[in-house]
């Protein structure tokens, strides 16, 4: 992995650690951004909306206690950040590299995606900071969480098992994919690429803000109808991203979207979200031969 792509990792790492200033992860996004412009992979024209979306994402960490003032940034950055994960600006000139997803096919072309993982860092720099201020504020534990959310206990543990284990099974019984034991080529490249270039810049987006922003107009509980819908418009939208792979496996994404965003309204951490889409990406890479991907 190039220089540039390893420091914006590791500055998507800082995002979470527990200090307050942003001066880790911002300085290290410089260096990445440096290092892209010395080894050609960001050309001029990807300053502009890195600049961009880092303003965003400083002015909406600024405008904490003004909701109206928090929620326009918030949404800018969305539609700043779907450009960007969806390549539409200039300036990006991501790296490639070979693997396969399946062992009787040959291996497919995939990207470094240094525009999204870098939308993916702002908007996780914004909604880590948010997560602190609402654990130093309330310091609500997990227990109080699910009280607040109409759930029992073990419900976490629940979804978490549930997540991994339905859609791997569907994908198996629809024929998307044969179980195996696979590491190929480049496994640990993609699996790293994959955590910090796509899994964070998608849970960031579809649970982070779409199911954050809805759940603070309509509520948590997931007693009432009311609670459950931030959880599913965002499992919808996280399916309808994945059109490209076919009807099935849209269903198998909106599924998956679910479990991780019923484990984001049980705990209220992205990272949480972020983790267990990751684990069943690296449960379906490793152990599956799949039709699509």
């Amino acid at each position: 992995m190039p220089l540039s792509h390893l420091l914006l990792c590791l500055s998507i790492a800082m995002t979470l650690l527990p200090v307050t200033a942003p001066w880790p992860w911002l300085a290290t996004l410089i260096m990445a951004v440096t290092a892209g412009q010395v080894n050609g992979q960001l050309g001029i024209a990807a300053l502009a909306p890195i600049g961009a979306m880092a303003a965003l994402a400083w002015m909406t960490i600024a405008a904490a206690g003004r909701p109206r003032r928090e929620l326009a940034l918030m949404l800018l950055m969305l539609v700043l950040g779907l450009a960007l994960s969806l390549h539409l600006l200039p300036g990006f000139l991501n790296p490639t590299y070979l693997v396969s997803a399946s062992d009787q096919r040959a291996p497919t072309l995939k990207y470094l995606n240094f525009d999204k993982g870098v939308a993916g860092l702002l908007m996780l720099a914004v909604l880590a900071t948010q997560q602190r201020r609402v654990r130093v504020a309330s310091a609500t534990a997990l227990s109080r969480l699910a009280q607040r959310t109409g759930t029992p206990p073990w419900a976490l543990p629940a979804v978490i098992v549930a997540t991994l284990a339905v859609p791997w099974l569907l994908a198996v019984a629809s024929g998307i994919g044969q179980p195996t034991l696979r590491w190929p080529d480049n496994a640990g490249l993609f699996l790293t690429a994959n955590l910090f270039l796509t899994c964070v810049a998608e849970e960031a987006a579809f649970r982070g803000v779409v199911q954050g922003l809805l759940a603070r107009r309509l509520g948590t509980d997931l007693r009432t109808a009311r609670g459950w819908l931030p959880v599913l418009v965002a499992a919808l939208l996280f399916g309808a991203a994945h059109a490209a792979g076919g009807i099935a496996y849209v269903g198998l994404a909106t599924l998956a979207g679910l479990g991780y965003g019923l484990a984001y309204a049980l705990t209220r951490r992205i990272e949480v979200a972020i983790g267990l889409h990751v684990a069943l990406n690296a449960l379906v890479f490793t152990t599956l031969n799949l039709r699509v991907g």
